[in-house]
């Protein structure tokens, strides 16, 4: 995420690119990855280190003291010092807007209609954005962007974490286009769905060359989980009818990452459902690290599902 915003925070090194670590984040865990080439092959490093239950609570640290040790626990089994994480859906908004590209910076135009879409003022989000197409009317031309607007002190709570573990964080990435960048391949383009399923929450995501465009959570507390997903995806498929969220381009494929029974369940509630048949399966999250018949990683594929968030970040370029 390319944000004026981060610029205090984020030192000098982050133009020289240095190697770095993804860290996605979630109720539970943080999740942690690098990975460098060289002639042999890919160098892999991961972990896993569970946070007390209540630290983080849907997305937000409640207990820094707690996330801040787990953090430090991380930098220990890491060499470099450099992260680039994933902020919590919870907390990103993305939408599309059509703003005027004559009469001054675009990133103003866009400042405008922010307040329009998310339901937070401008000063209270960090914002992105990224142009998708031009249009010519009589009067002047337009460009349609993919806004991604993120609340900004929840932002600032992992940057105080990361800090205070002993990270320099480089760069920042909502979470739903760090898991795009991972599991749909590099030379996929067109409309797709990722699905990222936890035990507590499912979040669907409307993919069009490789951006996301659109954005649902369901929040699973209890219940019947095919259920509970299928009641959100059916709400998804109608609001993306609706509003042509695709443009009339149907989806092509479905990508379901996350906790492995979770994803499983996905996959059985989509086959079962006797809707349209898709192309859904469950995702490679090294589709765009390595060719996976050339090297085996020593993480089990169901463990590889839940570290789509982190391989994003990781594959992530610093601002």
């Amino acid at each position: 995420m390319k944000l004026g915003f981060f610029s205090k925070y984020f030192p000098p090194p982050q133009f020289l690119k240095p190697p770095h670590i993804g860290i996605s984040f979630s109720d539970t865990s943080i999740k942690a990855i690098s990975f460098t080439k060289n002639t042999v092959g890919p160098r892999f490093k991961s972990t896993i280190i569970s946070v007390e239950k209540g630290s983080i609570v849907l997305g937000s640290i409640v207990n820094m003291e707690e996330v801040v040790k787990r953090l430090s626990v991380i930098r220990k089994n890491f060499d470099s010092p450099f992260v680039f994480f994933t902020v919590p859906d919870e907390f990103s908004y993305v939408f599309l807007a059509s703003v005027p590209t004559s009469g001054g910076d675009i990133t103003e135009a866009v400042a405008f209609v922010i307040e329009e879409n998310v339901p937070l003022s401008l000063s209270e989000v960090a914002f992105d954005f990224v142009p998708i197409q031009i249009v010519q009317s009589e009067a002047e031309y337009s460009v349609s962007v993919v806004v991604t607007a993120c609340v900004k002190k929840e932002i600032e709570k992992f940057i105080e974490a990361f800090y205070k573990a002993g990270f320099e964080p480089v760069g920042c990435v909502h979470e739903s286009q760090a898991i795009t960048k991972t599991v749909i391949p590099k030379n996929f383009f067109g409309t797709f769905c990722v699905i990222h399923a936890r035990e507590n929450r499912i979040g669907i995501h409307l993919v069009k060359d490789k951006i996301v465009h659109f954005s649902t959570i369901r929040t699973v507390l209890e219940g019947d989980y095919k259920k509970e997903f299928l009641d959100e995806y059916e709400k998804f498929l109608e609001y993306c009818s609706k509003y042509d969220t695709s443009q009339n381009q149907p989806i092509k494929s479905i990508f379901v990452c996350g906790e492995f029974e979770n994803a499983q369940k996905v996959v059985e509630a989509i086959n079962d459902s006797g809707g349209p048949s898709k192309n859904i399966k469950l995702s490679n999250v090294w589709t765009n690290v390595f060719e996976i018949d050339k090297y085996s990683p020593d993480i089990p594929f169901e463990k590889s599902l839940s570290f789509a968030g982190s391989v994003g970040a990781a594959l992530s370029d610093i601002i």
